[in-house]
């Protein structure tokens, strides 16, 4: 476990489905293309359950507690190749009776302080976030962190699935 300022971060386990099955609305969707299969789902949980046992630098989904215990969502991040740079790409989810509090701002920068801890040998330099362009929630987090906006670009997620987005770095200390 993972405590950094207001959050704690607990990795992915396998009796999380719940709280998978809770962001799987439409409403929790709605920048992600929409609810997923209940057999994805299923898929899902399993890659995020495994996650959980891969070294600490190797990509996590963490779900978010708040200091009182309570389940407010989930953060997660994947190494990943941006650029020709090694990066590590940051992704986030709050559930909605949580949304509009500041939990998603905590998140990420737990999480921040979770990659920043890592062993220089495999700390990525960098970390980006492509929310959508008209996820003006998701990039006022970007903004609120300290991520700086790079520009527009096309990316893909979930797979197979293109958008438009705003491409957000922050340099890792």
């Amino acid at each position: 476990m993972n405590t950094t300022g207001l959050v704690r971060l607990r990795p992915w386990a396998d009796d999380d489905l719940w709280l998978l099955r809770r962001r799987n609305t439409a409403e929790m969707t709605a920048h992600l293309g929409g609810p997923e299969s209940d057999t994805a789902l299923l898929a899902r949980h399993r890659r995020w359950t495994a996650m959980s046992s891969n070294a600490a630098h190797e990509g996590r989904v963490f779900r978010v507690e708040s200091p009182a215990g309570g389940t407010v969502g989930t953060v997660s991040f994947t190494p990943k190749e941006y650029g020709g740079e090694p990066i590590f790409e940051v992704g986030w989810g709050v559930l909605p009776e949580y949304q509009r509090q500041g939990w998603a701002t905590a998140s990420v920068r737990a999480l921040l302080g979770h990659l920043a801890a890592l062993p220089a040998a495999h700390r990525r330099p960098a970390v980006h976030a492509f929310p959508r362009v008209a996820n003006s929630a998701s990039n006022a987090v970007c903004r609120a962190v300290g991520f700086t906006l790079i520009g527009e670009a096309v990316h893909e997620y979930p797979p197979g699935q293109q958008h438009a987005s705003n491409t957000w770095r922050f340099i890792l200390t």
